[in-house]
């Protein structure tokens, strides 16, 4: 039997099939799918190759210029400069020496203790003016004539004591003059005024410094250093909540700066070493994520910049088809939500899907229901009032527009496992986490709470599906993975539908014009000469196998849609059922 043919199943907690299962029936079947993957390789275009070289370095040129001259940025910049004066001072002075250092034993013989100790005494006299440079034995014996001072006699005769008072103090100020003499040049370096460096957000400790002083509470920390973590996610998590212009061209220039470095590292570096006669053949690593997702190097392909990204175009632009074919790709749409939707049956989560709505405008009115009433009425029907605010957000009402905006906050902290943080300056109030737990997603509260933490705290392991296990020795510290992974593994179906497609193909004898090129989370890339026949076949087949019942219990059915175009930038979307003439139209337009 073929992965496919497995599907659909019971709800993992009725009816697990156990690893060996998994193995043999899914995992095994699915390797050499991922092999032809590879060796068909992605054709570069290598024009591109160089227009995204030259993207990168006027991106990264323009977010220098624009984070030097954006006020938060200054902000910063003057709230560290005090501190990076004192470490620059610190720094200068580390080397510093007391005199101490210097302090050693009177030797009689010695000219230059002899001078100190001489023009010491001298002073201590009130006969500063007949110091000398250097004082010879000769020249002491000779001024001690008319003098005939003891302490000079003792001084000529070698036969003062090192610790006579005199010697002390002489010694003393020689030892006060070397630390001076070596102090000087570092305690005036530590009196230059310091000049900062431009803004790195390279610089994990600049970036901590920077929301910090915004009191923008972190989602994650590091489990090395315990520290606040400002990952390129965290940013874009934040750049979704904030309506302030500043900060966000501060997190648009974050954003696009940890992109330019990831695409010179990883993508430009494989494109430079891996091409091949125009081909590039990557890695692919089936389930090489916690969470089940495969993974891939030689490039990273899930490292790509989201639709947004200022690279995202140039970058996809040098993923190409080769001459006289086409890409073809195809989708799952929002898979997470609706496997969620599945195993939850979270009421809300499904309406979703069920009735379309909108999610932000679910949560706006989960979480400000009470101040919305002046504007919407009392909600008495749930899906009829947060329709009401699709439709007021929809017209441009200013105070609506405000709570979506406002919900978004929350949404994404609440979705990492935020907990109620406004005592620290968060946007999580006691209010809003009781009101997302409890009145908006009550379905997977309780699936988490219920059923994911105690199973995997009692049987050590998580069925994930299909017989797939997920191992934990600390439950409750692996909360958050456990329960994200009975979501994600689900882009299996993915790589099911991978293995079915190229079934098909090979079934009716098209390898030759279609091949099967990468996988993407929960897309699927091709390559299939221009005919229009050939792509109605690869939409209808494509978005039949990914749509594939995959629960028996199933409320929310996968959808998904496919587009066409040269490479994997410019493309025209080819809708569901389209017919030959159809994508005959398509086509032409390219």
């Amino acid at each position: 039997m073929r992965p496919i043919e497995h599907l659909p199943i019971k709800m993992p907690w009725e009816h697990d099939p156990g690893p060996e299962f998994f193995y043999r029936n899914i995992v095994h079947p699915i390797i050499p799918d991922m092999l032809d993957l590879m060796t068909v390789g992605l054709t570069i275009d290598q024009e591109a190759v160089e227009e995204l070289r030259v993207t990168i370095t006027d991106v990264l040129s323009n977010v220098d210029s624009t984070l030097a001259k954006n006020p938060l940025i200054l902000r910063h910049q003057k709230e560290v400069l005090p501190r990076a004066q004192q470490e620059h001072a610190d720094k200068a002075t580390a080397a510093t020496r007391t005199p101490e250092y210097y302090l050693s034993e009177f030797k009689p013989s010695d000219m230059v203790h002899r001078t100190w100790v001489m023009n010491t005494y001298l002073k201590s006299i009130s006969r500063s003016k007949d110091c000398r440079d250097k004082w010879p034995v000769a020249g002491m014996k000779k001024y001690n004539i008319f003098l005939s001072d003891p302490f000079i006699k003792s001084l000529v005769d070698k036969s003062t004591s090192s610790q006579n008072q005199h010697v002390i103090s002489g010694m003393r100020a020689l030892a006060e003059y070397k630390s001076e003499l070596w102090n000087r040049p570092r305690e005036e370096k530590a009196k230059e005024p310091v000049t900062l460096d431009n803004f790195n957000p390279g610089s994990n400790k600049q970036m901590r410094e920077f929301f910090a002083m915004l009191g923008i509470e972190p989602m994650e920390y590091s489990a090395k250093t315990g520290e606040a973590s400002w990952d390129r996610e965290a940013v874009e998590q934040v750049l979704k909540t904030t309506d302030d212009p500043d900060l966000k061209q501060c997190l648009v220039a974050f954003v696009d700066h940890s992109f330019g470095g990831i695409i010179r590292s990883n993508f430009l570096k494989a494109f430079d070493t891996y091409t091949i006669d125009g081909k590039l053949h990557g890695n692919m690593r089936v389930f090489g994520a916690k969470t089940f997702r495969p993974t891939s190097n030689s490039p990273n392909l899930l490292n790509m910049p989201s639709t947004k990204s200022i690279y995202a175009k140039p970058l996809k632009r040098c993923f190409r088809a080769p001459d006289g074919m086409v890409v073809f790709t195809a989708d799952l749409s929002a898979l997470e939500d609706r496997v969620i939707a599945n195993l939850t049956k979270d009421t809300n989560k499904c309406n979703i899907f069920l009735e379309g709505l909108d999610g932000h405008s679910l949560n706006a009115c989960g979480y400000f229901g009470p101040e919305l009433v002046p504007f919407l009425g009392t909600n008495t029907d749930n899906v009829a009032y947060v329709k009401k605010f699709m439709e007021a957000f929809d017209n441009d009402h200013p105070e609506i527009k405000k709570f979506r905006q406002k919900s978004k906050g929350p949404t994404f902290k609440l979705a990492y496992g935020g907990y109620p943080d406004d005592h620290k300056g968060g946007v999580i109030t006691q209010e809003i986490f009781d009101r997302y737990h409890n009145i908006l997603y009550p379905g997977i509260t309780e699936y988490r709470e219920n059923y994911v933490l105690p199973t995997a705290r009692e049987q050590g392991y998580l069925h994930l599906g299909l017989g797939c296990r997920l191992y934990t020795d600390d439950a409750s510290k692996d909360i958050r993975t456990l329960h994200n992974s009975t979501v994600q593994f689900w882009s299996i179906l993915t790589l099911i539908a991978v293995n079915e497609l190229n079934h098909r193909i090979r079934e009716e004898k098209l390898s030759d014009i279609i091949q099967v090129t990468s996988t993407i989370y929960d897309s699927i890339y091709t390559q299939a000469i221009k005919d229009a026949d050939v792509i109605k076949w690869l939409n209808d087949n494509m978005i039949e196998v990914l749509c594939t019942k995959y629960l028996e219990d199933e409320t929310i059915s996968n959808e998904a849609s496919g587009e066409v175009g040269y490479n994997w930038a410019d493309l025209t979307k080819v809708p569901n059922g389209a017919s030959v003439d159809d994508i005959k139209v398509i086509l032409r337009d390219l």
